[in-house]
């Protein structure tokens, strides 16, 4: 519990300092809602099952290539059976019609009788910028075995 109470406060802590600096020099704060599909890549059964997420994003945007993403993916099966949230930040590098970055997350899984909070994991994401929508596809890996045991989804997007 501990855990997750500091993540809350580091990612609060940074989209405030995010959005104080982007206030103050006039820069674009955005909010985005995305839905899409998560499975698992990895050497126990690749894509068994498809979950789906949801994920509230603030985008801040720090300078004109660069933005602060803090977000709150849930992911729950088909079945509603549970939800793991991903609460994390992310830095990405914004180009003309796309972005790229990368980042943190934090597991946090809520059961019918289990609960419990995960290591920190890294994510790495890219994806297409239009006007209004995100095109997101994105990597999630474990830090003890990088790149072997991952979790794989796509996202799209809508920014207010």
């Amino acid at each position: 519990m501990k855990k997750v109470i500091l993540m809350v406060l580091v990612v609060g802590l940074v989209a405030g300092l995010g959005a104080r600096q982007a206030f103050a020099q006039d820069k674009k704060v955005e909010f985005s809602l995305n839905v899409g599909g998560m499975g698992y890549l990895g050497s126990e059964g690749s894509f068994e099952s498809v979950l789906l997420a949801f994920s509230p994003q603030v985008d801040i945007h720090v300078t004109k290539g660069l933005m602060i993403s803090p977000e709150v993916m849930v992911v729950t099966d088909t079945h509603f059976s549970g939800a793991i949230g991903f609460p994390g930040v992310i830095f990405n590098y914004l180009g003309k019609g796309f972005f790229a970055g990368a980042g943190i997350v934090v597991p946090v899984y809520v059961g019918e009788d289990t609960a419990g909070v995960g290591t920190i994991l890294p994510k790495i994401n890219i994806g297409y910028r239009g006007k209004k929508v995100n095109l997101t596809a994105y990597l999630i890996t474990s830090t003890q075995q990088m790149f072997s045991e991952n979790l794989v989804g796509a996202t799209i997007g809508y920014r207010f």
